[in-house]
């Protein structure tokens, strides 16, 4: 039978503080439900929901940004960190975590061959994120993100006023929901750019020419930046 590994009581402590000083700045509330998810290797997440409704994770708001660097710190832990992003997005709270305990998730998936590139809506998306170059509100084109579907392709770009842009436009509530509708496959994916953008508009309007540069994409066969 395997081993069941040491309580990482030293990490359960000092997590214990950072929910601690998340209950004193008032991100959530004293006695709040947490769900622990342990790793072999002495890792801890814990996650909660806030007073604003919005994912706790590790006494953190679980913005993208952070979610990327939790999945980078705890490999075990990175569908999970994921999971709680995508019930985040869609408003689910902690419905449907696993028990507390030591969480073993299967590695990730192997790349898979890339999807054949539809020529065509990739030139069309390079030409919509053309012409935001002419107007100035992109920089340059070719830190924009790429991701290929078996209907179409997203481009994302960060604009110089703070805006994310996708197939040449603002990815507003109303232009996200028809890419979903659109590209189906891709829907996770717009999610993210979605959780992304509204980090974005959270902070004064800035230049993010290159917020995108190696950010990951849900998708095995995202391109990466192009």
């Amino acid at each position: 039978m395997p081993q069941v590994p040491a309580f990482p009581a030293a990490e359960m402590d000092r997590i214990g503080r950072l929910w601690d000083r998340a209950i004193e700045a008032g991100l959530m509330a004293s006695g709040a439900e947490t769900k622990y998810h342990f790793t072999p290797d002495g890792k801890v997440l814990s996650v909660a929901v806030g007073r604003s409704g919005q994912l706790l994770a590790n006494g953190e708001r679980l913005t993208p940004s952070f979610a990327e660097r939790l999945r980078g710190q705890m490999p075990f832990l990175a569908q999970m960190v994921t999971f709680y992003e995508n019930n985040q997005a869609a408003g689910r709270g902690l419905d449907g975590g696993p028990e507390d305990g030591v969480s073993i998730l299967p590695p990730p998936p192997a790349r898979e061959p890339l999807p054949p590139v539809d020529e065509r809506a990739l030139a069309q998306a390079k030409a919509a994120t053309m012409a935001l170059v002419r107007q100035g509100k992109v920089t340059n084109e070719v830190q924009a993100m790429v991701i290929p579907s078996q209907r179409g392709v997203l481009v994302a770009v960060g604009g110089v006023d703070g805006e994310l842009y996708v197939n040449g436009r603002a990815l507003t509530d109303q232009w996200a929901a028809r890419l979903r509708d659109d590209l189906p496959d891709l829907a996770s994916d717009v999610v993210r750019l979605q959780a992304r953008r509204a980090e974005w508009q959270d902070a004064p309007p800035a230049d993010r020419s290159f917020e995108l540069m190696g950010a990951a994409c849900t998708d095995p066969n995202c391109h990466g930046v192009h």
